[in-house]
């Protein structure tokens, strides 16, 4: 197979909102670039975009990755102010999400760029509209899917759940990323847990984990040094070799 596919794309999903799926997709973005990889971005759906500090969205910190920085309007077609599920906004908003739409500006993407990048909102059944999830616009692409989610208590369960949807849809899991996307104290029992927890999701969910990614307190203070940082991390380098030489 070649190390240099003409066309890979795959769609960033997690099992939980605030997991670290911007983190992992830009930190994604920043090491595929480094290999000299063309890549292009979406992030078809986001809420809580305080019309004050659009810098801080999640749409904008993708699209500073880029160079030339493509509009906003390419990277995220439904922006909501509302800090609330999509679906909720779509209606306060007399809005429809529409997963046509979002498909047709998907395959001009997948035209101008050989490596491409799908982040999703929420979980993985979070509504869109009344009668489709995330899930539904993931099997929509037709694209493979990466999980992202965290090492907390309770987080097998979460994981086992999501990679049981995901079949259950007829979606390959390509990659499963452990990440703590907040601080905490690493006591013996944080310790004894988390590696419980990592060890779980490996042997019970037969696709390759990836992590876990300690919390960059970095990313507080500066958020581009932070996902530099961590896209140099050795677990993000391998995750980004595994989706280029597995995806078709």
């Amino acid at each position: 197979m070649s190390t240099h596919p003409d066309h890979l794309a795959i769609f960033i999903t997690a099992t939980d909102t605030g997991v670290g799926k911007t983190t992992i997709t830009a930190s994604l973005v920043l090491g595929l670039k480094k290999q000299g990889y063309q890549v292009g971005v979406m992030k078809p759906v986001e809420t809580g975009i305080d019309p004050q500090q659009t810098e801080t969205s999640d749409t904008v910190r993708l699209q500073s990755l880029l160079s030339p920085p493509p509009p906003f309007a390419s990277i995220c077609l439904y922006a909501f102010p509302q800090p609330i599920a999509p679906l909720t906004c779509a209606r306060e908003t007399g809005t429809t999400i529409e997963l046509a739409r979002i498909a047709t500006a998907f395959h001009l993407l997948r035209q101008q760029h050989p490596v491409c990048l799908v982040e999703g909102a929420g979980g993985l059944l979070t509504p869109l509209s009344p009668t489709h999830t995330i899930r539904d616009l993931i099997a929509t692409l037709n694209l493979p899917a990466l999980v992202v989610g965290r090492t907390s208590l309770g987080s097998v369960n979460h994981m086992l759940l999501t990679l049981e949807a995901l079949k259950g849809a007829g979606i390959k899991p390509c990659g499963i990323v452990l990440n703590d996307p907040l601080s905490t104290t690493q006591t013996e029992r944080f310790i004894q847990q988390r590696t419980s927890t990592i060890r779980l999701i490996q042997e019970w969910s037969e696709v390759p984990v990836f992590g876990p990614l300690e919390f960059q307190k970095t990313m507080q203070r500066d958020w581009r040094m932070g996902v530099e940082t961590l896209a140099e991390h050795p677990e993000m380098q391998r995750l980004a070799r595994h989706i280029i030489e597995t995806q078709p």
